[in-house]
């Protein structure tokens, strides 16, 4: 049986594996909603038409092990990719799922949203804190976080 701290404790842990994964600030991804999530799993924004035509091993293996969304961009109208790993699917459905069962609000329209009946959604940056912290054995925790991982990556594809 779920209870309010595993809810806690995977919702931790899903949203710090997107945000690493999809290389975002943390408030991005922490502001992914229900609906974003949906449209990913039943493929609203990709063609199956294109699909069928992609001959390419590696294309095929991504369109298999990663589930396409769009959300808003940080101070724009564009739209911004969100990629949704295979190993997030069973969790996200899991919290899904749980939801009633954990003290969460039923009108909270975010997929990684706060416990005690808020309405809004977990600060990504704190879950990622979180979960690093929680990793026995790391030399420099404070080095882990969402800026400097992205900075990292912009370097080494610039």
């Amino acid at each position: 049986m779920w209870d309010k701290h595993n809810f806690v404790k995977v919702r931790n842990l899903v949203l710090s594996r997107l945000i690493m994964f999809d290389v975002r600030r943390g408030g991005e991804s922490a502001r992914l909603t229900v609906n974003v999530w949906r449209e990913a799993i039943t493929g609203t924004w990709i063609d199956p038409n294109l699909i069928e035509r992609i001959n390419d091993p590696m294309g095929k293996y991504l369109i298999d092990n990663l589930k396409l969304g769009y959300q808003a961009g940080k101070g724009s109208r564009k739209l911004v990719p969100v990629l949704f790993p295979k190993d997030t699917l069973e969790p996200i459905s899991k919290l899904l799922e749980e939801r009633s069962n954990c003290n969460v609000a039923e009108d909270n329209i975010f997929l990684f949203l706060n416990t005690g009946l808020s309405i809004d959604h977990e600060s990504g940056y704190h879950c990622l804190k979180t979960v690093v912290y929680s990793c026995p054995n790391l030399q420099q925790p404070h080095l882990l976080i969402a800026d400097k991982f992205r900075h990292k990556v912009s370097t080494l594809f610039a």
